[in-house]
C-alpha cells in the first residue's frame, strides 16, 4: 500500500497547501512501493501537506506525506518568517526526494526547531504514533533537538535509488554526486558515520529499523536519559530524569494521609512556556490520570517551575509495583504534549511504602 498524505480540514490550524510535484531526479521512497521507472502520475511524487500551530509563542509543525521541494518552499515561507524562537516538527513521512529532504534538514536546523516523530489524529487534537522511512530521517537529523520517545514512531533508511533513470553514464554522475552530498550534509548535521554507512550498504527496496542503541550512539536523538532516585528527606522519594533536552523531577510524600506530588520541570524551551498548557496528567506505566487542581510556584533563584498536586486513588493505585511513572502538559483543545517519563528501579519497594501509608485506613 501506497502512502498518502490526508486531506480534509482541520480547525484551528494554519495549513499551507503544497502545489504539484514536478518528477525528482534521484530519490528515497517506501521499500513496498520500490520501482526502478516512477510515473508521473504515481502518488509518492505528491508533496507533503505542512500545517502550523501557534501556542503561546511556541511553534509547532506538521509535515505530512512525502518530502519534494514544494515542501521545502512552504516551510520556508510560512514557517521560518514567523519571530517564535521554539517550535517543533513533527514528521509523518514515508519518504520523498533526498535531495529536498536535505534542504528541509537544514531549514529545520537554521529555524533552530526540534524534530519528533508524529502526526495529527483526524479531529486537530491530539498527536499520534507516525512513521518516519526512507527519506524521512534525513529531514528528522536537522532537529536542533531530536526527540525520539518511546511511542513516536521509528526512523528506518534505506539505500536512495534514481526515480526515473537515463543514460548509464549521467545516472552514475547523478548517483556519486548524490552520495557525496548525503555524506556532507551528514557530517554537518554532527551524526555518526555509521548513519550514511548503514543507508548506503541496505537495499533500495527493503527497509531497516534503526534500533535504540544506534540511535543514541549514532546521535540521531539528542542524548539519553539519566534517572537517578533517592530519599531526600524522611517519607520523601525524589526521581530526577536529565539529558539534554531537559531535566524533570518528581518527588512522592505522604502527608496526611494522602499522596502529595511535587514536579520540577527545566525543558530545552523556556519553561515559563508550560503555563500555557491547561491539562496536567501524571502517567503510569503509559496509562495517564488526570490531575484537577495543580498549584504552580517558581524558585526566584533558577527560575524553575514547580507543579504541586494530589494524584487520584486511581493513579495511587496504579503506582503499586510501577515501572515508569511520567508527567505531562497537554492542552484540551489544541494538539501539543510535553511530556517526561522516569524509569523506576526493579525493587520499587520505597515508592510501595509510600503508597501503602498513604492507602492505609
Amino acid at each position: 500500500m501506497l502512502h498518502s498524505a490526508r486531506q480534509g480540514q482541520k480547525r484551528g490550524l494554519q495549513r499551507g497547501i503544497i502545489g504539484l510535484a514536478t518528477t525528482t531526479l534521484y530519490a528515497i521512497f517506501s521499500h513496498a512501493a520500490f520501482a526502478a521507472s516512477i510515473l508521473p502520475d504515481d502518488p509518492r511524487l505528491k508533496p507533503a501537506n505542512v500545517l502550523t500551530v501557534d501556542n503561546g509563542g511556541f511553534t509547532q509543525v506538521f509535515i505530512d506525506g512525502y518530502i519534494h521541494n514544494p515542501t521545502v518552499d512552504t516551510f520556508r515561507r510560512s514557517v521560518i518568517p514567523r519571530g517564535q524562537e521554539f517550535g517543533i516538527v513533527y514528521l509523518n513521512s514515508a519518504g520523498g526526494d533526498l535531495v529536498a529532504a536535505q534542504a528541509l534538514g537544514r531549514a529545520i536546523r537554521a529555524k533552530g526547531y526540534a524534530t519528533q516523530i508524529g502526526r495529527l489524529s483526524s479531529d486537530g487534537q491530539t498527536i499520534r504514533t507516525g512513521v518516519c522511512e526512507s527519506a524521512c530521517p534525513i529531514a528528522f537529523v536537522g532537529g536542533k533537538f531530536r526527540l525520539l520517545d518511546s511511542g513516536t514512531g521509528k526512523l528506518a533508511v534505506h539505500r536512495f535509488y534514481l526515480a526515473n533513470q537515463g543514460k548509464w553514464a549521467s545516472d552514475s554522475k547523478l548517483l556519486f554526486t548524490a552520495e557525496r552530498d548525503l555524506s556532507r550534509y551528514i557530517d554537518e548535521m554532527g551524526i555518526s558515520r555509521e548513519f550514511f554507512d548503514l543507508i548506503m550498504r541496505t537495499p533500495a527496496d527493503r527497509l531497516i529499523q534503526i534500533g535504540k542503541p544506534a540511535i543514541y550512539d549514532w546521535a540521531l536523538a539528542s542524548g539519553t536519559s539519566k534517572t537517578t532516585w533517592k530519599t531526600v528527606s524522611k517519607g520523601t522519594l525524589l526521581g530526577r530524569t536529565e539529558s539534554s533536552t531537559g531535566t524533570l523531577s518528581i518527588s512522592f510524600s505522604c502527608e496526611q494521609g494522602l499522596l502529595n506530588m511535587e514536579v520540577q520541570a527545566n525543558p530545552w524551551f523556556p519553561g515559563i512556556a508550560l503555563l500555557n498548557y491547561d491539562q496536567h496528567s501524571l502517567s503510569v506505566d503509559g496509562t495517564k490520570f488526570s490531575i484537577d487542581e495543580v498549584q504552580v510556584s517558581q524558585d526566584e533563584l533558577t527560575g524553575n517551575l514547580s507543579f504541586r498536586s494530589v494524584p487520584s486513588s486511581l493513579a495511587v493505585s496504579a503506582l503499586h509495583g510501577a515501572k515508569q511513572v511520567g508527567y505531562s502538559w497537554s492542552f484540551e483543545r489544541s494538539p501539543g504534549e510535553y511530556s517526561r517519563v522516569l524509569e523506576l528501579p526493579e525493587s520499587n519497594a520505597q515508592l510501595n511504602e509510600i503508597v501503602s501509608s498513604c492507602t492505609t485506613p
